[in-house]
């Protein structure tokens, strides 16, 4: 426990969107300029990095090779060190184009890997879309 809360300060300061799924160039600088306007900054992960754990993506960036995403397919934003800035962040990235799953970086999650993360996001968004 005391290794996560470590791990976790060390990104705390730091502002960042990771990009998961975002090959277009157009709209991987849309959401670059989204994250400008917070003081955040982007990382593009590319499918072969998705193995890797999301608290390692967010303090070393994405290494190839690390893994695939296995069955994951889609994009997904992860938001690190922007808890206090959701409120404006999240519309900001809807008129970005950024329709895709979100989630924020958390102690809990970070030691997931990007693959793992977005499974559960499609989970959790199939539930609620099959509550309506």
């Amino acid at each position: 426990m005391k290794k996560n809360k470590k791990a976790l300060k060390k990104t705390e300061g730091v502002k960042k969107i990771l990009l998961f799924g975002f090959e277009d160039l157009r709209m991987i600088l849309a959401m670059e300029a989204a994250a400008r306007s917070f003081g955040a900054e982007t990382a593009a992960v590319p499918r072969n990095c998705w193995g890797q754990t999301l608290g390692e993506l967010a303090e070393k960036g994405p290494r190839p090779g690390a893994g695939t995403a296995g069955d994951a397919a889609g994009q997904m934003l992860v938001l690190c060190g922007l808890d206090g800035e959701l409120d404006a962040l999240l519309p900001a990235l809807r008129a970005a184009g950024a329709g895709c799953v979100k989630a924020v970086l958390t102690e809990r999650n970070r030691s997931w890997t990007a693959a793992r993360l977005y499974r559960e996001l499609q989970r959790e968004r199939q539930a609620l879309e099959g509550g309506r």
